[in-house]
């Protein structure tokens, strides 16, 4: 699996520059601008300028043209000196939440997770690591703000054109793939794996708020025919995951236009302290 896993990442490596500014930094150089530390008036004047290869302290990718552009709680998102389809995930170099160690398995799933899946199209393209996972190239991904829905037309319009739902976009989907994701599992309905078993029924999406059995059928048969609803029904069937996520702020459009999940839900239902944590219930009015 490993060995797969590298050759994946070679294969989409190969040929790919990440630009001038990144070079430098992962090798240690100093950068080719006027190392403003040896400005008299500076408050690092006399401070040694040379960092180590691919040194994630913010100054050393500041100072080689990086811009950081998002925060989490475990890591961080840096624009690249001179590559705007790109991006660099880090580590927090200091504070955040867990551990060094934790926070490198995330960047480590992340990239595995394209030939862990097999769903390579639906997830941001992982084109470097450091050795240890410390950091990450990621294909840079435009995404969904949380409270737009357009995300839901632009991709499925049949659903939202067919169905005689209409409240929330995000609702309407996310109900749906529920309901198809129980329909495959034989009709037995299932709890989402946010949720603990006690609470199987909060998620129980309703035929009716689609129009009844027989609208329910038509619309079967215009998303059968969306090549990326029927792939992303196999993915969240397969992998589990939590459909209470496919949302704004976690779908987005890769450098290609297409359709991506920015977080496959892995370890979400565990907090910084090893507790598990669960999103609020959503309970439907009958």
């Amino acid at each position: 699996m490993k060995l797969l896993m590298e050759s994946w990442r070679k294969f989409l490596n190969e040929g790919m520059e990440f630009g001038e500014g990144f070079e430098q930094w992962r090798h240690g150089e100093v950068p080719d601008e006027d190392d403003h530390r040896m400005n008299v008036d500076d408050e690092d004047f006399g401070q040694a300028p040379d960092c180590e290869p691919g040194e994630i302290h913010p100054t050393c990718l500041q100072d080689h043209g990086f811009r950081k552009i998002g925060e989490g709680s475990f890591r961080q998102v840096w624009a690249l000196p001179d590559n705007p389809n790109h991006v660099l995930k880090t580590i927090h170099y200091s504070g955040g939440f867990g551990t060094a160690e934790g926070n490198k398995e995330m960047n480590k799933a992340e990239a595995d997770a394209i030939v862990q899946t097999g769903y390579p199209e639906l997830v941001p393209k992982v084109y470097d690591t450091a050795d240890d996972y410390e950091w990450i190239v990621v294909e840079r991904v435009r995404p969904y703000s949380l409270r737009d829905d357009s995300w839901v037309e632009d991709f499925f319009p049949e659903l939202v054109t067919s169905s005689k739902y209409k409240g929330d976009p995000t609702r309407l989907f996310q109900d749906y793939l529920m309901m198809r994701r129980d329909e495959l599992k034989g009709g037995k309905q299932s709890p989402d794996p946010a949720f603990e078993p006690q609470q199987r029924d909060i998620w129980a999406a309703d035929v009716k708020e689609l129009g009844g059995e027989e609208a329910k059928k038509e619309l079967d048969e215009r998303m059968n025919q969306n090549p990326l609803f029927t792939k992303l029904l196999d993915l969240v069937t397969e992998q589990e995951l939590g459909i209470w996520d496919i949302r704004g702020g976690n779908v987005g459009r890769g450098i290609d236009g297409r359709f991506v999940l920015l977080d496959l839900g892995y370890g979400l239902q565990q907090g910084s302290k090893g507790k598990t944590v669960f999103p609020e219930p959503r309970k439907y009015k009958r």
